[in-house]
């Protein structure tokens, strides 16, 4: 979120770094907008289902990654990047391991903060519009089809007007009547899914999202204790009980580590050694395969 994917400050920093730890590795980068200034603003407003079906068109094309790959979703690029797995996967190339650091895989129930002095890379009238039009109303009919953050809003105390509205999250978490087998099939044939929490996390409300847990308006419910997992309508269970998902923690702010750690705790232990080694990585999604925020 107000990231580009190829700023040297950030993602491109991250680019770099694996590419470096992992010599002979593809890591392939794409913008949804053209230029920095629209990348940027590809990740506050557009439409998330149709960048994630734009990516999937794309990834088909892409020689190297015939053999598959393994991706890194960095805050609301997790959850894209596992809407690219439900959806695709079918399709190919196929996602072997998924790394996920603060995603919002139960989406957010209050607005995101999207300034990083770290990174200084978030146009900050971005940032207030985003703000401004989520904090009015998530669920009316522009809001909820344009700005990115609206789709993946979820509000525990507006629950009906959410399933009838979000057209994002709601569908790749499976929460309505009818269920969407090859969502669960899809996710299902990941060989690992890793699920990162940064210990200190308050732009991502509540911050457990990031593992799957969600706030129903009285109390946290953790993971297992959701009727997503109990009834598995994603297949996060079966994973579960096969011993494929993985939860970690990272100390710290959102988004906020060096590139030291994540080389030492992300790459060395999830990616290096694999034995499909490390062959794409996505970020905001809306940047398609480039680690953003």
């Amino acid at each position: 979120m107000g990231d580009s994917c190829c700023n040297n400050r950030s993602i491109g920093a991250v680019r770099n770094l694996i590419a470096e730890a992992l010599p002979g590795t593809f890591v392939f980068s794409l913008a949804t907008g053209r230029g920095a200034a629209g990348d940027t603003e590809s990740s506050f407003f557009g439409n998330v289902n149709e960048q994630v079906e734009n990516v999937c068109n794309a990834l088909a094309n892409i020689t190297e990654l015939r053999n598959g790959y393994n991706g890194v979703g960095f805050s609301q690029g997790g959850q894209f990047m596992r809407a690219l797995v439900e959806r695709c996967q079918h399709r190919g190339p196929r996602m072997h391991t998924l790394v996920t650091l603060g995603g919002q895989h139960q989406g957010v129930m209050n607005v995101p903060l999207c300034w990083n002095p770290s990174f200084n890379a978030t146009p900050t009238y971005l940032c207030r519009a985003m703000q401004s039009v989520l904090g009015w109303g998530a669920y009316l009919p522009w809001i909820r089809d344009h700005v990115i953050q609206a789709q993946y809003f979820k509000d525990p105390w507006r629950m009906a007007d959410y399933l009838r509205h979000n057209a994002f999250l709601a569908d790749i978490n499976n929460e309505r009547g009818a269920k969407n087998a090859l969502y669960r099939e899809n996710l299902v044939s990941l060989e690992r899914l890793v699920l990162v929490r940064f210990s200190e996390d308050y732009t991502v409300v509540p911050r457990d999202s990031a593992w799957f847990a969600f706030y129903d308006g009285k109390k946290l419910q953790g993971m297992r204790d959701t009727a997503l997992y109990q009834e598995d309508w994603i297949g996060l269970r079966e994973l579960d009980e096969r011993g494929r998902v993985v939860f970690d923690e990272i100390p710290g702010a959102h988004m906020h580590f060096t590139l030291q750690y994540f080389q030492e705790h992300v790459v060395d232990r999830y990616l290096k050694g694999s034995k499909h080694g490390f062959d794409s990585m996505s970020g905001k999604l809306p940047q398609a395969l480039a680690a953003a925020q």
